[in-house]
């Protein structure tokens, strides 16, 4: 595989998931970077006692270009996993002057995606490759709607369902990751694709439930906009209902705090936007109850081959968000690694990464993979064909 990757935040929780995965996965480089370099080189020691010669740590600070050059000289890709959203132009532009690809397991913010659209044109003329919105929320809902598509004659409508339950005082966050979950409340959208258009959906018909299967019972849910599904018509054009409906936390965040956090996030989100990510914190950790884990699941509708109506899912699961949105990532940048994901431009992870591979390489990192009405060893095979 050759080129390193480098893992900003790789000592992080989910950075630190993402460059074991890595490594137990494929056989290329691990750099291990972030402000603390004491955190980095432990994360490497403890790493390359399992993996003798292949990690190393740098220091980098997102907010620093000097350090940026410094560290990405030398490596084939940036994976941006640490808490610094509103510097992700900045990781991106550094990325390109250092003639490296980058990838992001960002939010799916407005203004992310905007500062990185920008740069599109570097990207197109230098040949290299940005993949952004990587993870499991954003990143995964169309790679399986995508993986499900075959399975059809004629697919017409897909819903994708999130179930994210994290025992949240078993982790030490640092304040910023919060913030920036925080942030995401800030360009909160109620969209989804109906009657083949993309549109705003009432409040009053933003809900439906899913059965996610034991230990949970039929789930409450709410339309939650994303990128990648406001794109999948254009590779699937028969499309006529898609939507991303995401569970909540708990009755106390779900009632009180959330909606609070809306209105707080789109009115000041410089001002109150850290006391609310500690008010926040402080209500996932009091009020989170288990079982815990995490589930994606889609759900789709349409005609087989002979016009005749058809129903099929797809369920991922795993006990650990984290390390599920982890392993998304490690799947896509196998891709990368391998060379088969390398077209320059700009790509979503869920678009861009090919489904039935990224599916087989989930599970084989220790996610839970179930089909509905479709061949699921087909499916993962890339020969999907309908029960």
């Amino acid at each position: 595989m050759g080129e390193a990757i480098l893992v900003l935040g790789g000592y992080g929780t989910t950075g630190r998931g993402l460059c074991e995965l890595l490594l137990e996965h494929g056989d290329g480089d691990v750099v291990i970077a972030g402000r603390s370099l004491d955190k980095g080189e432990a994360a490497a020691a403890e790493l390359g006692a399992r993996f003798p010669g292949r990690v190393t740590a740098r220091a980098a600070d997102a907010a620093d270009p000097a350090s940026l050059a410094r560290a990405f000289a030398g490596v084939g890709l940036v994976a941006v996993a640490a808490g610094v959203l509103e510097h992700a132009g900045a990781v991106a532009r550094a990325a390109l002057d250092a003639q490296v690809d980058y990838f992001d397991l960002l939010l799916s913010d407005e203004h992310k995606l905007g500062a990185l659209e920008r740069l599109r044109p570097r990207l197109e003329a230098g040949g290299r490759c940005l993949i952004t919105d990587g993870g499991i929320h954003p990143g995964l809902a169309a790679v399986m709607v995508r993986a499900l598509a075959p399975a059809f004659g004629r697919l017409e409508r897909a819903d994708v369902g999130g179930l994210l339950r994290i025992d949240w005082g078993a982790y030490d966050f640092q304040p910023g990751t919060i913030h920036e979950f925080a942030r995401e409340f800030r360009d909160y959208r109620v969209e989804a694709l109906r009657a083949g258009i993309w549109s705003k959906v009432a409040w009053r018909d933003a809900e439906r439930r899913f059965d996610f299967g034991p230990p949970w019972s039929a789930e409450r849910c709410v339309l939650m906009y994303l990128r990648e599904l406001e794109m999948l018509p254009t590779l699937l054009p028969e499309l006529r209902e898609c939507g991303f409906y995401v569970s909540g936390f708990n009755p106390v965040v779900d009632s009180v705090v959330l909606p609070l956090g809306i209105a707080v996030m789109k009115a000041a989100p410089d001002v109150l936007g850290r006391p609310y990510a500690r008010l926040l914190t402080w209500a996932l950790r009091r009020f989170g109850r288990p079982p815990y884990g995490t589930v994606v699941q889609a759900e789709a509708e349409g005609r087989d081959e002979a016009g005749a109506p058809l129903r099929a899912g797809l369920r991922v699961t795993h006990p650990d968000g984290y390390r599920l949105t982890a392993a998304a990532a490690a799947a896509c940048l196998l891709q990368w690694w391998d060379g088969s994901l390398r077209e320059p431009g700009l790509h979503l992870q869920a678009l861009a990464a090919d489904p039935a591979r990224m599916l087989r390489d989930l599970r084989s990192m220790g996610a839970g993979v179930q089909g509905r009405g479709v061949d699921l060893p087909g499916l993962l095979s890339g020969a999907t064909a309908a029960l």
